[in-house]
C-alpha cells in the first residue's frame, strides 16, 4: 500500500461518521478500538499488519488536566497515561485521566509513519520519523499541523514503551511486568478491614450547602486565604495550587490540616471534576478511609463529597489526605471542615 500523498483529494462519497457501536456496557478504550476511520480527504489503507502493530503506552509527568474542558484544545500534551494502539492501518489514541480519544489511518515505509483521516483533522497528513528498539518506540516530528502542531508534540514529546498482550507470552503478564497503562483496569489496593478508633461518617455533596455545615472551613490553597485561627494547613511544595484548591499530583501527593482547638469533629472536602482519582484519609497516622473521591456525589456540575471524623478526645489532632496514586488521576482537594458540636448534617432531619 503506497504512502498517502499529502496532496488533498476529492472526498470520498461515503458516510463521515465513526463505525457505530453497540449500546452495551463497555469501557471507553474497549469501545474504542471498534471504531474506524473514514475516508475523509484520502482512501483507507489496506488492513494489513505491519511493523509497528500493537499497543504503545507512556506515562508523562507534566501537569494533568484536572478541570473539567468542554472546548479543550484536541492532542494537548498533559500528564497522566496515555495510550496509542496501531492495528492494520488504524491508529487510535487515548488519554486515560479525561477520556478524551481519537483515531485516523496510517500507513508505514521503512523511512516515515504518515498519519490520516483523523476526526479532528481530516485533511492533514502528518510525516513521522519513527524507530522501535527494545520496545521503545520513538516518533519524531517531520510534518504534522494537526491541532495547531498538538498532535506532533503529543506523539514525540517522549517514548511509547510496547504493552505486552496475553496473545503475545507463553504465560498470562502480570500487571508489574507491563508499562504504566497498559492494564485496562488497574489493580485497586483495598484498605484491610480493622477496627477504628474514632467514627467515619461520608457524605456526598459540598459541606457548604449540607443542612448543617462544619463551623469552621480551612481552604486547601492557604496561600490563597489562610486558614482560621488555631488551624493548621500544610501541603507538599510539588502540589499544584488550583483558586482555592489544592491538587494532589505526582510527588506533591498529600495535604494535611493540624489543630489544638476543642472540635468534636474534623472532615475533608473532596470537589472537582468527574476524572478525580483516588485518595485515602488519614486521622492521627491512622488511615481512616480510602475510595475513589469523583464517586462521593455529583452536585452544580462538580463530583465529591465529605468524610467527617468524629468520637475522639480534645488533644492535638490532625487530618491528612494522599493519594493513592496507582490511577495517575489528579486529586482536588477543596478544604477541611471542622465543627464544635456534633457533626455535620447533609439534609435536614
Amino acid at each position: 500500500m503506497p504512502l498517502a500523498s499529502p496532496v488533498s483529494q476529492e472526498p470520498a462519497a461515503v458516510s463521515t461518521q465513526a463505525s457505530p457501536v453497540e449500546a452495551t456496557p463497555t469501557s471507553i478504550w474497549s469501545a474504542l478500538q471498534r471504531m474506524t476511520p473514514a475516508p475523509y480527504f484520502f482512501p483507507l489503507p489496506e488492513p494489513v499488519s505491519g511493523p509497528l502493530d500493537g499497543t504503545y503506552a507512556k506515562l508523562d509527568p507534566s501537569w494533568p488536566q484536572w478541570w473539567l474542558c468542554r472546548r479543550c484544545a484536541d492532542y494537548r500534551p498533559a500528564g497522566g497515561l496515555w495510550r496509542v494502539q496501531f492495528d492494520q492501518g488504524v491508529v487510535r489514541i487515548y488519554y486515560d485521566v479525561t477520556g478524551w480519544r481519537s483515531f485516523a489511518s496510517f500507513t508505514i515505509s521503512e523511512a516515515e509513519l504518515q498519519i490520516f483521516n483523523d476526526t479532528y483533522c481530516p485533511e492533514v497528513v502528518g510525516r513521522y520519523g519513527w524507530k522501535l528498539v527494545a520496545g521503545e518506540l520513538v516518533l519524531n516530528v517531520i510534518e504534522d499541523s494537526c491541532s495547531f502542531g498538538l498532535r506532533g508534540q503529543n506523539l514525540s514529546n517522549q517514548a511509547w514503551l510496547a504493552c505486552q498482550s496475553a496473545s503475545q507470552a507463553a504465560e498470562p503478564v502480570p500487571p508489574e511486568d507491563n508499562p504504566p497503562g497498559c492494564a485496562e483496569n488497574p489493580v485497586i489496593p483495598i484498605l484491610e478491614a480493622s477496627d477504628l478508633p474514632v467514627n467515619v461518617s461520608v457524605h456526598s455533596g459540598d459541606s457548604h450547602h449540607f443542612a448543617k455545615p462544619p463551623d469552621e472551613f480551612a481552604l486547601a490553597n492557604s496561600e490563597n486565604i489562610g486558614p482560621p485561627p488555631g488551624i493548621l494547613i500544610d501541603y507538599h511544595v510539588e502540589s499544584i495550587a488550583f483558586g482555592t484548591t489544592r491538587v494532589l499530583w505526582w510527588d506533591g501527593d498529600w495535604i494535611e490540616a493540624t489543630t489544638e482547638e476543642a472540635f468534636s469533629a474534623m472532615g475533608v472536602q473532596f470537589w472537582g471534576a468527574p476524572h478525580s482519582g483516588w485518595a485515602r484519609v488519614l486521622f492521627d497516622g491512622v488511615e481512616v478511609w480510602r475510595g475513589l473521591t469523583s464517586s462521593l456525589g455529583f452536585e452544580q456540575l462538580q463530583y465529591g463529597g465529605y468524610i467527617e471524623i468524629s468520637g475522639f478526645q480534645p488533644d492535638r489532632h490532625m487530618i491528612r489526605v494522599e493519594s493513592l496514586g496507582f490511577d495517575y488521576h489528579p486529586l482536588t482537594v477543596a478544604g477541611f471542615g471542622f465543627s464544635r458540636e456534633g457533626g455535620v448534617a447533609s439534609e435536614a432531619p
